[in-house]
């Protein structure tokens, strides 16, 4: 899911109490859910620019991730009624999408932290879904062709998007999740990480990597890249 900061409060004002409040009640409500796999925060840092750095301003504020079995709802229904509610809070324009997950690369080693890239791709109005959907997986193969090679790259996950559910407004448009599905023109985000930024940096303003991504059909305004600093709440994944 994404999100943007309520327009009625100042974003320092928005950014304390989502990780102050919100998260830390998502946490404990998710610690006993049977059906939860993983939580994870990601607040946006940088956006990858023109020259292959990172140093554009960012148009987004963050993005959250919940892996689940889809045994059993993730709230309660008294608990899902507290969160749309809460959303009124500090958020607006909130996306949440389904996805099929799938890592591509993983060097995974013992370290505890790492630093993280999102690239988030939609659909041109020029390619169909079945152009698209060939042309994102010809990327995603030229990604990991690249990190073989990539000093300090650790994991890529790709994340093929299947259906983008609704949210209706509450104070402001997109605060309160609801069970309709979307028309979506998103087809998926790409998940990487790196043992430092440093790495990260050094691979993502390559001229081969910004020649794959300058070059596909999804640049410019179709495909965009964000470091992000990812707080992981819950993760009951098995070790590799």
């Amino acid at each position: 899911m994404q999100f943007q900061p309520s327009a009625l409060r100042s974003a320092e004002e928005c950014e304390r109490y989502y990780s102050e409040v919100h998260s830390v009640w998502a946490m404990q409500a998710l610690r006993d859910a049977p059906s939860l796999v993983s939580y994870e925060t990601n607040l946006v840092e940088r956006q990858w620019d023109l020259l292959g750095g990172l140093d554009q301003p960012p148009d987004q504020w963050r993005f959250a991730v919940l892996r689940e079995t889809g045994d059993s709802p993730m709230f309660t229904p008294s608990q899902g009624r507290v969160l749309g509610h809460d959303h009124q809070v500090f958020l607006r324009d909130l996306r949440r999408f389904d996805v099929e997950e799938t890592v591509r690369f993983d060097r995974s080693s013992r370290s505890l932290a790492a630093a993280k890239y999102l690239l988030v791709l939609d659909r041109p109005d020029d390619l169909d879904p079945t152009e698209a959907a060939a042309a994102f997986e010809s990327l995603l193969s030229g990604l990991v062709t690249g990190l073989q090679e990539a000093h300090g790259a650790r994991r890529l996950v790709a994340n093929v998007v299947v259906a983008e559910r609704g949210s209706a407004p509450g104070r402001e448009p997109g605060q309160i999740p609801t069970d309709e599905t979307l028309p979506t023109r998103r087809l998926g985000f790409v998940e990487l990480w790196f043992d430092d930024r440093v790495w990260g940096r050094e691979h993502l303003g390559s001229q081969p990597v910004r020649r794959l991504l300058t070059d596909s059909p999804f640049a410019p305004d179709r495909l965009v890249g964000y470091e992000v600093a990812e707080r992981v709440a819950h993760d009951r994944r098995p070790p590799a």
